[in-house]
């Protein structure tokens, strides 16, 4: 009765977050007060809790190193002009029969490198919107793409903090996971091309306003130089460079532009770094402001959190009555189809990728253990289903602020195609590996 207790307390101040608009940490805060209250309860001794919490939040010390830099990041290609590059290159290959196709591909390159799916609906899904607006699109078709779009780099790009979370929560390496998403993404990948591609030709755009692009043509030295610090992070990790070490470069190498190609003082940038890009130009104030080591404040603590409740869960075995469960609904339907189910359950309830990420290897671990299987397939399971299975819940952050961002309502996310494809490419791709096994078995 006591844990219903605490769950009821913390699902009632996740609603009250989401309704206030309030940070969601402040509900995770509240929950983990919850839980604490709990442990003592049952007899815990609170030295032994403090040190459960401890032991939690130091899985997260990788993860929070990559987001310092993400931090500096999303600040710095603003500042550079890569941010600006990437949507005037994309805007150059609108014709009225490729826009919805280009408003899945451009976001996509774009959080291939980028690593933040907010960060890109932000930016290129904030000017797609206002040139689908302008040019008579289907917004609701639009925005579809482009949320599918924003949500590749979450499985693929090194500077994703969802990636980099999912392989510290799993125990497994954080390059070598995200090579096996590769290896799992062109089926999907081709099939929301396919789709995106009918709907280009089915939904064609009647005009392309020119005066974003005129925009950013004034606003930025738009060089192929401000490209570089997007190569870094896309091509250092295929020559074995760690994540966190490909995003540093990547950071040098945007301030370098930052400086000598769009001509900022040192102190202008230093204070982006912190608190966030600013421009003045018309048109661009809204679309390109952002970033530094301030936007990252709500994730850092989301992710300390997190992986606090994973201590606590973990040394108190408050959890193991519904872990048991879990084990008898894997028994009767197998590991990814339960990931599925977990993914939409923890992601609806707590309305955080970052929780559903921590609950889910949080339940599934010993189910791993119990059958053999190592950290490395449970972090592809569930890398193949909550990291974007969780922009499909409506209510959940991971959803509702692009939503918000593009102005359009729900009826946007069954047109997400490949948020939902690579869940059930993978799903199919294991089912068919099972018949394989089992008629090779059977000869």
């Amino acid at each position: 009765m006591d844990l219903f207790a605490a769950f009821g307390v913390f699902l009632a101040c996740v609603a009250c977050c989401m309704v206030m608009g309030l940070p969601q940490f402040l509900a995770l805060l509240v929950g983990l007060v919850c839980f604490f209250l709990v442990g003592l309860h049952r007899g815990h001794r609170a030295a032994d809790l403090v040190q459960m919490t401890l032991t939690g939040m130091k899985t997260s010390v990788k993860v929070l190193r990559i987001l310092v830099l993400i931090g500096l990041l999303t600040a710095l290609w603003r500042a550079g002009g890569t941010v600006a590059f990437f949507v005037w290159g994309g805007a150059q290959l609108i014709t009225p029969r490729t826009f919805i196709l280009v408003a899945f591909l451009l976001p996509a390159l774009f959080s291939l490198a980028f690593g933040s799916s907010f960060g890109v609906v932000g930016t290129a899904g904030v000017i797609l919107m206002a040139i689908a607006r302008s040019g008579g699109a289907d917004l609701t078709v639009t925005a579809g793409a482009i949320i599918s779009g924003i949500y590749v780099g979450e499985r693929l790009s090194p500077a994703s903090s969802s990636a980099a979370l999912t392989a510290a929560v799993s125990g497994a390496e954080q390059r070598a996971f995200q090579h096996e998403m590769w290896r799992a993404t062109p089926l999907p990948m081709a099939l929301s091309l396919a789709v995106y591609g009918v709907l280009s030709i089915l939904c064609p755009i009647r005009q392309v306003d020119s005066h974003i692009i005129e925009a950013l043509e004034s606003g930025f030295q738009l060089s192929w130089v401000t490209l570089l610090p997007a190569a870094a992070v896309l091509l250092l990790p295929w020559l074995k460079i760690s994540a966190f070490l490909s995003i540093a470069v990547s950071c040098v190498l945007a301030a370098i532009c930052a400086l000598f190609v769009q001509g900022m003082d040192l102190g202008e940038l230093l204070l982006a770094c912190l608190v966030g890009y600013q421009t003045a130009q018309p048109g661009l104030a809204d679309i390109m402001a952002g970033g530094g080591l301030s936007s990252m404040i709500n994730v850092v603590l989301t992710v300390v959190l997190s992986c606090a409740y994973s201590g606590i869960f973990n040394g108190t075995g408050l959890l193991d009555p519904v872990t048991d469960r879990v084990g008898h609904l894997v028994d009767r339907v197998g590991l990814f189809p339960v990931h599925i189910l977990l993914s939409f359950g923890c992601c609806g309830l707590f309305c955080n990728q970052a929780v559903g990420i921590v609950m889910g290897a949080q339940l599934m671990e010993g189910e791993y253990r119990r059958r053999g299987l190592d950290s490395m397939e449970l972090a592809v399971n569930l890398g193949n289903s909550v990291l974007n299975l969780a922009g499909l819940v409506p209510w959940a952050i991971s959803a509702s602020v692009p939503l918000t961002t593009l102005g359009v309502g729900a009826s946007a996310l069954p047109l997400a195609v490949y948020l939902y494809l690579v869940s059930l490419c993978w799903w199919a791709c294991l089912v068919w590996k099972e018949k394989k096994r089992k008629k090779a078995a059977a000869l």
